[in-house]
């Protein structure tokens, strides 16, 4: 169950800027960032500790959380987006499936900004974390639970598309969610993982595209 679900406590691990189409969905726009992940581009910093680490590894984007109730993400600076079309192939390695992993967007920092997650056990949400109410977060859509999620250690691909106060949610092709929220309306994006009670998630992202929507 995730109605238990608390709100986690951040552990930012920051990139400096980063392919293809993943899914049957109609694309309008064109690319505006991709990366494969097949080279380990200097434009990445990539920081760890013991709590948490990013790394590349076999072509992919690998986060691991080591401590319960973390969640890190990886940023991508120097790159700000406004309305796009997003979409990353997320890989559960190890660890619990009472877990979170997704995109984080409309960066403005680690205090203000809008995360779509999905878990290993098969829930999605979609919340924002709001700077004036000292970081706290907001659930504009708690965690659901949807088929079009596969369990446990597999592939799932996560696409968003942002315009304006309107966000739609796909997972594997398939139209999850629909969301407004009016809070922020441009900023930097990243990629994350999180723990709750147990520790050693290990996600790899691979695929990364932003197009124009």
């Amino acid at each position: 169950m995730h109605l238990s679900k608390l709100a986690l406590l951040c552990v930012v691990l920051s990139l400096l800027a980063g392919c293809t189409g993943l899914g049957g969905e109609r694309h309008s726009g064109g690319v505006i960032y991709q990366n494969d992940f097949s080279v380990e581009s200097e434009d990445w910093l990539l920081e760890s500790d013991l709590d948490a680490s990013a790394s590349y590894v076999d072509g992919q984007l690998q986060l691991r959380v080591s401590s319960p109730n973390l969640i890190a993400w990886a940023e991508l600076k120097e790159h700000q987006f406004d309305d796009f079309e997003l979409e990353a192939e997320a890989t559960q390695l190890a660890g619990p499936d009472n877990n979170s992993y997704g995109i984080v967007f409309r960066m403005k920092n680690p205090s203000a900004h809008y995360s779509f997650d999905i878990s290993g056990d098969g829930y999605y949400r979609f919340n924002r974390r709001d700077e004036a109410e000292g970081g706290r977060w907001t659930e504009i859509i708690d965690w659901l639970e949807s088929p079009a999620i596969h369990h446990g250690a597999s592939t799932n691909m996560i696409r968003i598309v942002a315009q304006g106060n309107q966000f739609s949610f796909y997972i594997n092709g398939q139209l999850v969610a629909e969301a407004n929220d009016d809070a922020y309306r441009s900023g930097s994006i990243g990629l994350s993982a999180g723990s709750f009670h147990e520790p050693g998630v290990e996600i790899a992202f691979d695929n990364l595209v932003v197009r124009r929507p």
